[in-house]
């Protein structure tokens, strides 16, 4: 062997060496022990949080392990924390029961774990720590929430809402985060038409800029509602641009209908509902769409509509959207008081009948999760099949005309995939994990 050759082989395995502890490197998931020299930990910090992998300072009781991470609350920060990207999203089926181990400066103070990405984010608040200056476990038990398998990011929240000093009584330790058994369902994220009734679906809002949705008993069932459940989002004092935002199963389907009816009931008239719709990876690029409604009539139940037909809309709609957005009064302060209180229900096409919406048919998706071919089954003949990722991109279509038709998977990347299967000219929607 030439002195080239023996030189080209050891660049290229060193270059394997390299590229193996480079993806070792992002391979972290649970359980999480800060112990390893190759994984690399990928924290992200917020709000005057700062989070670093250091030794254990304090090697005692039930935490004896080398490494754990270190979280500091900058001085005068509120909300400060840090999150960790896992490779892959956490997989509530089965087990929902999560455990950290803490070290406090202070006793008294909770901990903030928080699930987001893909998916709709949910939380949960810990028991106050007991002991200060002492190991401790605490459990987070989301049996009874509504959950999803989409996220793979882990927030990390101490003493949430008090101020920090970023010295030692605002610096505090955690370490061997895992998960256990502990059951309840999976809820499915809702479709379009959107009526808040479903027992077996989850809403999830996120509020923003000092607005609060609240899903209640409709408080004015008369006129043209008298369902049972609506929304109701207060704008807080001095808030401007306070709204909430739903995640949808799936991207909203613009292509053969593009005017939306949403019933509303305000305290005021001549007040607009701004409906937005954003959540497609081009919305970076101005992708999200936009527009507004003015209510006329006060303290009764009015249908709005949202007509995206207009040639001067800017930008256009698209069909990669999954996310719908509310703003009540859009540009004048809130004072969270009864002026400031809205509902709204049944958001729909205005034909929603004929319009292909994603609504729930009988179709089979196995196996799942899916390696290399993954069969989708129907009674019917399949028109057309769409699948997308999680931030709405379509990656693979087909038009198979049969009852049965077998994707090929193995070019996919790992993670949950959105299916959407026309039949008959309606859609049902369906997810599932490519390992």
């Amino acid at each position: 062997m030439n002195q080239n050759v023996r030189k080209l082989k050891t660049k290229f395995f060193s270059t394997l060496a390299f590229l193996m502890i480079f993806s070792l490197g992002f391979a972290q998931n649970l359980p999480l022990d800060f112990e390893s020299t190759t994984i690399n930990y990928p924290f992200t910090d917020f709000d005057g949080g700062l989070a670093t992998k250091i030794p254990n300072p304090q090697i005692s009781g039930i935490n004896t392990s080398a490494t754990v991470m270190q979280l500091v609350k900058g001085t005068g920060a509120v909300w400060a924390g840090s999150k960790i990207t896992l490779a892959t999203p956490v997989d509530f089926s089965s087990d929902r029961i999560f455990k950290v181990k803490v070290f406090s400066p202070v006793a008294g103070i909770k901990l903030l774990l928080k699930f987001e990405g893909a998916g709709a984010y949910f939380q949960k608040l810990s028991l106050p720590i007991t002991t200060a200056n002492v190991w401790e476990e605490l459990t987070f038990d989301f049996s009874a929430d509504a959950v999803n398998n989409l996220n793979n990011q882990i927030v990390f929240m101490f003493d949430f809402g008090t101020q920090g000093n970023g010295g030692l009584n605002s610096t505090y330790l955690f370490d061997d985060v895992t998960q256990s058994a502990g059951t309840g369902p999976i809820l499915d994220l809702p479709v379009l038409p959107l009526n808040f009734e479903s027992s077996n679906v989850t809403y999830p809002f996120a509020d923003f800029a000092g607005g609060a949705a609240t899903i209640l008993s409709n408080p004015h069932p008369t006129g043209i509602n008298t369902s049972a459940k609506v929304v109701r989002l207060i704008k807080n004092p001095g808030e401007t641009y306070g709204g909430s935002v739903i995640q949808m199963a799936g991207p909203i389907d613009f292509s053969s209908n593009k005017i939306i009816k949403v019933k509303v009931w305000a305290p005021v008239a001549g007040k607009k509902l701004l409906l937005k719709f954003e959540g497609s990876p081009t919305d970076f690029d101005g992708g999200a769409f936009e527009t507004d409604a003015i209510i006329t009539k006060a303290n009764e139940w009015e249908e709005l509509t949202f007509d995206y037909n207009s040639s001067t809309l800017f930008p256009p709609v698209n069909n990669n959207d999954n996310k719908i957005v509310f703003f009540f009064d859009f540009g004048t302060q809130g004072d969270g008081g009864p002026n400031s209180t809205y509902y709204f229900d049944d958001i729909a096409f205005s034909n929603a009948l004929s319009v292909p919406t994603f609504t729930i048919s009988k179709v089979k998706i196995y196996p799942n999760p899916v390696l290399q071919q993954l069969s989708i089954e129907a009674d019917e003949a399949i028109q057309k099949i769409t699948v997308y990722d999680l931030l709405g991109k379509e990656v693979l279509v087909k038009s198979p005309q049969s009852k049965l038709s077998i994707l090929q998977t193995s070019l996919l990347e790992k993670g949950i995939y959105v299916v959407k299967t026309t039949i008959g000219g309606k859609d049902s929607i369906s997810k599932f994990i490519k390992e």
